[in-house]
């Protein structure tokens, strides 16, 4: 009985050490093929996700008005590009916290002034919220206030796009808040 325990132990002994690098060789293909595939599927997911959300946002950011003279030979355009919404907290001197809100559009008079635009938006949003934080919400709640708080938002986004005249700036909506 000994003997043929022995050769069946063997015989599966012989079977096991054939069939495991069998079932690794495979594996390692396996892998070799499938690892390559999905990360080409994530990766043109991302890509795809990111073309599409930069392709909406940057169509609705601006708009474009065709202003015809009366003279008929020169046309001119005026472009509003949207800022994102701007939310910045108020010095106070009370304990209650009180939240600026207000959306902003700005004209220009160029086409071509457009992508330079899109690229120091960011910019453009910094320099407002850094002159905003600054200011009591008794300064700039009436329209006297507000006013001047265009007026100078004007004149520091103009310093940032040195080269572009940005001829206006409006708001879309404002609002002190109690936070």
């Amino acid at each position: 009985m000994a003997n043929i325990d022995e050769n069946i132990e063997n015989s599966v002994d012989l079977d096991d050490d054939i069939s495991l690098p069998n079932t690794k060789l495979s594996k390692k293909k396996l892998l070799l093929i499938v690892v390559p595939i999905v990360a080409v599927i994530g990766f043109s997911g991302f890509y795809y996700s990111a073309q599409k959300s930069t392709s909406q946002q940057s169509n609705t950011n601006y708009s474009i008005v065709h202003n015809n003279s009366d003279g008929g030979a020169a046309e001119t355009i005026t472009i509003f590009y949207d800022l994102p919404e701007i939310n910045v907290r108020l010095k106070n001197s009370s304990n209650k916290e009180q939240i600026a809100k207000f959306k902003i559009s700005i004209e220009l008079s160029k086409i071509e002034d457009i992508s330079t635009i899109e690229a120091i938006a960011s910019k453009l949003t910094d320099a407002i919220i850094a002159h905003t934080i600054e200011l009591r919400p008794e300064e700039i709640s009436d329209s006297e206030g507000m006013y001047w708080l265009k007026e100078e938002l004007l004149y520091r986004m103009n310093l940032i796009s040195a080269p572009i005249k940005i001829s206006n700036l409006n708001f879309k909506s404002y609002e002190i808040v109690n936070g």
